[in-house]
């Protein structure tokens, strides 16, 4: 809800005011709140829950590591936290699933130029009239844009792939988080979809925001920060914190840990609380 009200702020009411030239509000930006804003706050959304699906995981291991051990308890808002992923991954998921119909059902040139490559301009005289009546051609020539003549640029390729591929490892996910399906499969088999699926997917969602929305990344309006640019806040935050752990020598030590190793002192700090 959060996220489609800063939408429609700055869409709807900012927008209509800012871009206006002769002091008219722009009420055809409008037009736009029951599928364009839904479909850009799902994307927003999705991107966000999954990253919010593994940043819990991040800040236990995290934990352990400055703990030493892993028989401590984590804090009653972690464990929470850590115990909802399967809900806010399913959640995720219905989210991705409607902004990928709806990219699909209105991906046209003027919602997604880039997908369509460059278009050739021509000049040509264009039908005029209002409502259902009749149509007079222009006295004016027009200039149009025909899109199709020229395939897509490697910046359109890899926004449509990276988002195809990030969308079916995310439904793997899915399915793979259904019970009869995790009793078929071995912790090992588990974990690597989960954990390592999921990273890929989350890596490939990422650019698949950044190839479409590198060029206004940098551009807020009405003091608003662009949405490509804030949907990549939180998951970049959870991919910076995890980098150090899958490299050495931290990974090695948070393996030991997280196979029962215990560090000295926090040996000692165990004995000395027992025997008080």
């Amino acid at each position: 809800i959060f996220l489609y009200i800063l939408g429609f702020v700055k869409y709807q009411i900012c927008w209509p005011i800012t871009w206006s030239t002769d002091g008219t509000f722009l009420w055809h930006l409008w037009n736009h709140i029951p599928m364009d804003n839904m479909n850009k706050t799902l994307a927003v959304h999705a991107l966000t829950t999954l990253a919010l699906c593994y940043l819990p995981g991040v800040l236990a291991g995290w934990l352990q590591i400055y703990r030493g051990t892993k028989y401590s308890r984590f804090p009653d808002w972690l464990d929470n936290w850590l115990k909802m992923r399967k809900q806010l991954g399913l959640l995720m998921l219905f989210a991705a699933s409607i902004h990928a119909c709806l990219s699909v059902a209105y991906m046209s040139p003027t919602y997604h130029g880039l997908v369509y490559g460059d278009p050739v301009e021509a000049s040509a005289y264009v039908m005029e009239g209002e409502g259902w009546g009749p149509k007079t051609e222009s006295l004016n020539r027009t200039t149009i844009k025909v899109f199709g003549t020229e395939k897509m640029k490697w910046r359109g390729e890899c926004f449509l792939m990276t988002g195809v591929f990030g969308f079916a490892l995310v439904v793997l996910l899915g399915i793979t988080s259904l019970p009869s399906v995790t009793a078929t499969m071995s912790w090992k088999e588990f974990a690597f979809v989960q954990s390592g699926l999921g990273w890929t997917a989350l890596i490939f969602l990422c650019a698949h925001n950044m190839f479409y929305g590198w060029p206004y990344m940098n551009g807020p309006s009405c003091g608003i920060p662009s949405s490509f640019q804030y949907a990549l806040y939180i998951p970049f935050l959870t991919i910076l914190m995890k980098l150090p752990m899958v490299l050495p020598p931290l990974s090695t030590h948070l393996a030991r840990i997280r196979a029962g190793y215990v560090r000295t002192d926090t040996q000692k700090h165990s004995k000395q609380e027992e025997s008080v």
